[in-house]
């Protein structure tokens, strides 16, 4: 077995693993790797985290070390507007979680069921008169749902089930169902796991057809009755659906102004690729790297203008738990022009509810 640290004896790295330091001589012991192991242990112990065998346990804290070396020395170049900071996926490698968390985004086929209209002007506009679009105007500088109590809490997918794409389209149904209702309703993403035949459960899917199977299904039920299993199971054909939608709508793509009118109306669906660091994200304005590789599907809530640095971002709600990053949320660099970043302009929609 090869490691990627070569500092310290390899009889030495399997006696941290085991916990055994009074059994190997205290000099042949990098103090180093004892401070690492003595903080791997309290990662442990934070996220309840145990390994099947020592030689796992080993493994995985060659890969803690690793990232935790990582992310300090990004926190220390200090010309970043975020900060990285370890947390529960701090023993996985880049693979391990790209495969695990954010590969579950699927838009090819998109054209399956029922056709979605290109062109934002579908969309739920910023408007500060009536129904009428009469007093339309350009959107505030700064918008957040959250702060309006019209979004549900930051849930988790989990790592054996690559439903990102259905997060997204139960979070976007859940806050217009507000703005058309004004009430909070959590709704089903095991329905759309189990039922949505145009996409894959758990093997990856898009927010497009999740709306079309939607509109066919003659709606959504709620996440009560039908909750989160994190697997694909037989689809329930008994539960009551509570919320139905018109359809959706795309914004066309490189057009970050028109989805900022639309975040300002209703939250909005995106696809991004997932970016070096971004596992680790902490806090602040995400500025990269990334490509435009799509493969994660994430929820608009918001945007604004960071007072520390004068940098604009996207308040982007994520499904990796409420541990991870702001409270679950990332705030993503905004106005970079071209495909935005990560690529969050290519792949736009949102969904349409009668009035």
């Amino acid at each position: 077995m090869a490691f990627s640290r070569g500092a310290w004896p390899a009889i030495t790295a399997i006696l941290l693993a085991r916990g055994l330091f009074a059994a190997f001589p205290a000099a042949s012991v990098d103090m180093g790797d004892m401070l690492m192991m003595d903080r791997f242990r309290q990662w442990q112990a934070t996220h309840n985290r145990s390994y099947l065998s020592a030689e796992e346990r080993l493994r995985r804290f060659q890969v803690y070390s690793d990232n935790v070396e990582y992310i300090d020395a990004t926190n220390r170049r200090g010309d970043l507007t975020y900060e990285l900071g370890e947390n529960e996926f701090a023993d996985l490698t880049q693979e391990e979680f790209l495969a695990r968390y954010a590969s579950s985004y699927d838009g090819t086929g998109d054209d399956a069921g029922i056709r979605l209209p290109v062109g934002g002007g579908d969309a739920e506009p910023w408007s500060s008169g009536g129904d009428d679009g009469s007093s339309l105007e350009a959107p505030p500088p700064s918008w957040d749902w959250r702060s309006k109590g019209a979004v549900t809490p930051v849930k988790t997918q989990g790592s054996g089930c690559a439903s990102c794409w259905a997060f997204v389209t139960v979070a976007t149904i859940e806050t217009l169902n507000w703005i058309r209702t004004g009430k909070l309703v959590a709704l089903s993403e095991q329905q759309l796991v189990d039922c949505d035949q145009y996409d894959g459960g758990c093997n990856k899917g898009s927010f497009h057809r999740a709306y079309n199977w939607i509109v066919e299904n003659g709606g959504i039920t709620t996440a009560a009755e039908y909750p989160y299993k994190a697997v694909r199971g037989a689809c329930s054909k008994s539960v009551r659906n509570v919320v139905k939608i018109l359809g959706g709508g795309v914004i066309p793509p490189r057009n970050e102004a028109e989805m900022q009118v639309a975040v300002a109306g209703q939250p909005i669906g995106v696809a991004i690729e997932v970016g070096g660091g971004m596992q680790f994200y902490r806090s602040g304005v995400y500025s990269g790297p990334c490509g435009t590789a799509l493969a994660h599907a994430v929820t608009v809530v918001g945007y604004g203008v960071d007072a520390a640095t004068g940098v604009k971002y996207w308040l982007v709600k994520n499904s990796w738990g409420q541990t991870w990053g702001e409270s679950g949320y990332i705030r993503m660099r905004r106005d970079i022009g071209g495909p935005g970043l990560c690529g969050i302009a290519l792949d736009v929609v949102y969904p349409k509810m009668a009035k």
